[in-house]
């Protein structure tokens, strides 16, 4: 009976952490679409701080060396996606995320805008006129993408609540 009960929990604790690193967006998975990357396309979205380009799938360890030091510090853990760590890089108003490859590039607050001047807290018919009706709406964001990359804008009540660059 114990051997029993010890292999349950055993078993049980392997399904918690498959879950526990799965996907738990409702978006589409396009994973298997996904281009080798010498076949995929140079992405129009990009992201500029401190007077450098931000491109997702760029190089994280250049980006920061040339960022400097973040002024909100730096977050690493293993990584569920991937092998090796995620690592976490907070500057003013902006979190990059990757390993050795920029992943995501999220905008936390007003303070910083799009290269296309979009900011959280502009309202759908700005970030429509700036990016223009090509875009998926789903799970209450506005999707656009080009190249590699994705360019999320998370709405509520027709106003933007965050920005997401990421590696589609």
């Amino acid at each position: 009976m114990r051997k029993k009960s010890l292999m349950l929990a055993a078993v049980l604790a392997a399904g918690v952490m498959m879950v526990a690193c799965g996907r738990t967006s409702t978006l589409p998975d396009n994973s298997q679409d996904k281009p080798v990357a010498s076949q995929q396309t140079e992405s129009k979205y990009s992201f500029e701080l401190k007077g450098i380009e931000l491109k997702t799938d760029g190089d994280l360890t250049e980006y920061t060396s040339k960022l400097g030091e973040p002024s909100g510090g730096y977050y690493e853990a293993k990584s569920c996606a991937f092998e090796g760590m995620d690592k976490f890089y907070y500057y003013d108003s902006v979190t990059l995320h990757g390993n050795d490859k920029l992943y995501s590039i999220t905008l936390m607050d007003d303070a910083v805008k799009t290269k296309e001047g979009v900011r959280i807290g502009d309202k759908k018919d700005k970030v429509v006129s700036a990016y223009g009706s090509d875009y998926t709406e789903a799970d209450g964001q506005l999707l656009y993408e080009s190249g590699n990359t994705r360019l999320s804008f998370v709405m509520k009540d027709d106003e933007v609540q965050s920005i997401i660059y990421s590696v589609k």
